[in-house]
């Protein structure tokens, strides 16, 4: 069976932020290193057949532009890696594991080059195989599916699990890329599952989900029949908000008659 997917992106500096640290990778396309997001959300279709698709989120951390240096270096890596070796040889999941090596090596070897400023980024992504999909994070950047009436949270969140009384803002991540592997060993979230017609699947930065409950995510997605409009409609949800910091969203939708 030919599966058809359409997916969506946008990226936002959102309302408070005077830069943009995230990036993203879509189906081979990576945003440059410096650059205020997308002026509009994007909407493109693909046929998976007999070849593979990859979309992923990054939200790069650090000050003095370092965040944006490890998003762009990372989702370099992942370009590099998913265009220029087809190591048949591989697992997808040998395929994916070894991924996020290279882009945690690529992001330590940069801050080493910068005098070891320290920088890091969370990612999470989605990689179509057949009628499989992947999903692989590290961090608190989210992945979410939509079926029918049921909608998850598919991603795993690498925080601190802390009583509130010991918490002050957002906790602290326990994952994510630019971890020395002298420092601590590097565990990426991996699931798998078979597609359906009707899914709707949701990568997103916290830009949006600390600005928009889940419940008001869903409602959105079921009230908006174009994926370019409601790419659109959570950035702006999130904007009003207060839109304190970067949104990036890609949504991939399976049609009924796929």
């Amino acid at each position: 069976m030919s599966w058809k997917l359409e997916a969506a992106v946008g990226c936002h500096m959102g309302r408070v932020r005077d830069n943009n640290e995230d990036n993203l990778f879509f189906n081979g396309r990576v945003l440059e290193l410096i650059h205020p997001g997308l002026r509009h959300a994007q909407k493109y279709e693909f046929e998976l057949e007999d070849k593979d698709l990859c979309f992923c989120v990054f939200d790069g951390m650090g000050g003095e532009e370092a965040g944006e240096v490890a998003s762009y270096v990372a989702a370099k890596t992942l370009q590099r890696e998913l265009v220029g070796h087809q190591d048949v040889l591989l697992s997808p999941r040998e395929r994916l594991f070894r991924i996020c090596e290279s882009m945690n090596l690529a992001v330590c070897g940069e801050s080493e080059r910068r005098q070891n400023i320290r920088m890091g980024s969370t990612f999470v992504l989605f990689y179509f195989l057949g009628d499989e999909v992947y999903v692989c994070n590290l961090g608190d950047s989210k992945a979410f599916r939509l079926r029918g009436e049921e909608w998850m949270q598919i991603s795993e969140d690498h925080v601190e699990s802390l009583p509130p009384a010991f918490t002050r803002g957002k906790p602290r991540l326990t994952q994510h890329l630019g971890i020395r592997p002298d420092e601590l060993q590097l565990v990426p979230y991996l699931a798998k599952g078979r597609i359906e017609a009707g899914d709707q699947y949701l990568l997103c930065s916290d830009g949006l989900t600390d600005m928009v409950s889940k419940e008001e995510i869903c409602r959105i997605l079921q009230s908006s029949p174009d994926a370019r409009e409601c790419v659109e409609n959570l950035i702006a949800t999130a904007n009003d908000r207060g839109g304190k910091d970067n949104i990036s969203i890609i949504l991939i939708r399976i049609p009924e008659e796929s």
